[in-house]
């Protein structure tokens, strides 16, 4: 049994959906070796954007504390962050994506990256006139678990997290600022937004601030009890772009190669030939080796995009419409609805004791292949014992001494 119990949102998360999923990650600390698409894209759009919001010609966060490190992609062993931080985040992107894993082709693995990249310009330029302020950043909370009708706090647990950021809007009022990446529609009447009403987080993080705020906890970040209680969550989602490299028609190739120019970019293009022939079946576009698809006509071509290419196309459909991409709204929380929420870790950690201590984790088979495949289900499917300190392939451990 756990000594310590830390619920986290994605702990909670876990244990609502599947028991069995909470009890492989959480307590055995069994994980993937790999993640999922999904949640490596959604993992690196965070990052960006952690880099992004750092301010340029302060000191570096990775080399402050530490020797300086030449190999920094953050300030390249200056320790001083880059007068322009986009140059961070290319640099931070170009290490990500260096090496190809096995299940990726290169035009893949760059595709993913030139997603990033430019999804990150056109959401600098869609948000260039934010008018919410950053309050404060990176705010650890570690809280006592207590019983809503006595108020004593429960032995052997707490409710921990990192609150990326609390800003204030233009109108006075306090939030937790929340970035989320989806494949969903972000259009206003979105069931994307009615679900993140109900998300864990949305509900956890608000709790939790306004208990710190409520003890004098934020007092560092010029919050008090007397100012505003923290109001919800504002929500900032990527709509994570659906379109991908496509290959041009023989018109378009043809001016391509002609002009040097696309989607309003110039690129640098040479062929090489080889002696003794006429055309050499591949285009370098800056750098990068593409193949030629020679047409039935003499003379005709066609090309695919490189993932360059395909990037500043996907530039100029945000500029066409930011709203597909892009979109941010408020979820406010109120002191009724944090007090159900406090019920409600109540009894979500009553239930957890419960099944540890008669050590009955269960599957709960309708999560298996809910929306998206379950990353234990060569685990639960193969009815694989994972006792006793067997590893499943595919999978490791991340508890130090297991």
């Amino acid at each position: 049994m756990k000594k310590q119990w830390h619920l986290s949102a994605s702990l909670i998360s876990a244990f609502k959906a599947c028991p069995m999923r909470c009890y492989l990650k959480y307590v055995l600390g069994i994980i993937p070796i790999e993640d999922t698409d999904s949640q490596r894209q959604g993992t690196n759009w965070n990052k960006c954007l952690e880099i992004m919001g750092m301010k340029s010609g302060q000191v570096c966060p990775e080399c402050s504390n530490t020797q300086k490190n030449m190999e920094c992609v953050l300030c390249e062993g200056t320790d001083i962050l880059p007068e322009n931080m986009m140059d961070a985040v290319i640099r931070h992107l170009n290490k990500t994506y260096d090496n190809i894993p096995i299940s990726k082709t290169k035009e893949e693995w760059l595709t993913e990256r030139a997603i990033l990249l430019y999804s990150l310009a056109g959401y600098n330029w869609n948000y260039s006139n934010d008018n919410y302020i950053v309050v404060a950043e990176e705010v650890k909370f570690s809280l006592p678990l207590r019983n809503p009708s006595t108020g004593r706090a429960l032995p052997n647990v707490t409710i921990g997290g990192i609150i990326d950021k609390i800003v204030q809007s233009p109108n006075g009022n306090y939030y937790i600022d929340e970035h989320k990446s989806t494949s969903n529609s972000l259009d206003q009447d979105s069931q994307y937004w009615n679900h993140l009403n109900l998300d864990t987080q949305t509900r956890l993080y608000p709790w939790a601030a306004r208990q710190m705020q409520l003890t004098n906890d934020l007092i560092n970040y010029g919050l008090s009890p007397d100012d505003p209680l923290i109001s919800g969550v504002r929500f900032d989602a990527w709509h994570k772009p659906q379109i991908r490299p496509k290959k041009l028609t023989q018109a378009e190739s043809k001016k391509f190669v002609e002009t040097g120019e696309y989607m309003g970019e110039k690129f640098n293009i040479n062929q090489h030939k080889k002696p003794g022939q006429e055309v050499e079946p591949f285009l370098f576009i800056n750098g990068i080796k593409t193949k030629i698809e020679f047409g039935a006509k003499e003379g005709t071509f066609a090309i695919r995009e490189t993932p360059e290419m395909f990037g500043n196309r996907l530039l100029q459909d945000i500029g066409q419409r930011p709203e597909f991409y892009f979109a941010r709204r408020e979820i406010n929380r109120t002191e009724s609805e944090l007090k159900r929420f406090e019920w409600e870790l109540y009894n979500i950690y009553k239930a957890l004791r419960s099944i540890e201590k008669t050590n009955t984790w269960w599957i709960n088979e309708l999560q298996c292949e809910a929306k998206y495949p379950c990353s234990y289900i060569p685990i639960c499917y193969n009815n694989i014992n994972i006792n006793g300190g067997c590893i499943p392939e595919g999978f490791k451990c991340i508890f130090k001494g297991k």
